[in-house]
């Protein structure tokens, strides 16, 4: 079997994922993280240009582009359903970590903290919503709603 050397211009991922295990989550800029998502789900092809396209697609604005529905990111890359996924997985990821961490303390302990919660939830959604949020006495959020 080959390496990931000899799948991706001699080992340009192998690169991105030592940089991001050495850095942590800021050590890649957001083309780097689109194009390694989508390194996931099109192996043996450059992402890189594919990522830099969906990227422009939504105004060089990767929360914009983390929370479009599958079927436009899909239309604005011309890519598979697939690769789509593959971007919206991490966004779900990324809500379900925030979710369990926000779940766990007191959302209006201060204003700056709701805001927070309700940016990541709806900030990027294509239709309005209204949230209702069930806190206990101690202002965690124990359901919400909407």
């Amino acid at each position: 079997m080959a390496d990931d050397a000899s799948l991706d211009g001699k080992g340009h991922r192998a690169r991105l994922r030592a940089r991001l295990f050495e850095g942590g989550p800021d050590a890649l800029l957001d083309h780097e993280l689109v194009e390694y998502l989508l390194g996931l789900a099109i192996p043996r092809r450059d992402t890189k240009p594919l990522a830099k396209k969906l990227l422009r697609a939504f105004d060089n604005d990767f929360a914009r582009l983390m929370s479009a529905d599958a079927a436009t990111i899909a239309r604005a890359g011309d890519i598979s359903e697939s690769a789509a996924a593959a971007l919206k997985v991490a966004q779900a990821a990324a809500n379900r970590l925030t979710e369990k961490r926000i779940s766990k303390q007191p959302v209006l302990s201060s204003w700056q903290a709701l805001l927070d919660y309700l940016r990541i939830d709806m900030a990027y959604e294509p239709v309005e919503r209204v949230r209702v949020l069930y806190l206990n006495m101690k202002n965690v959020v124990v359901m919400t709603a909407g």
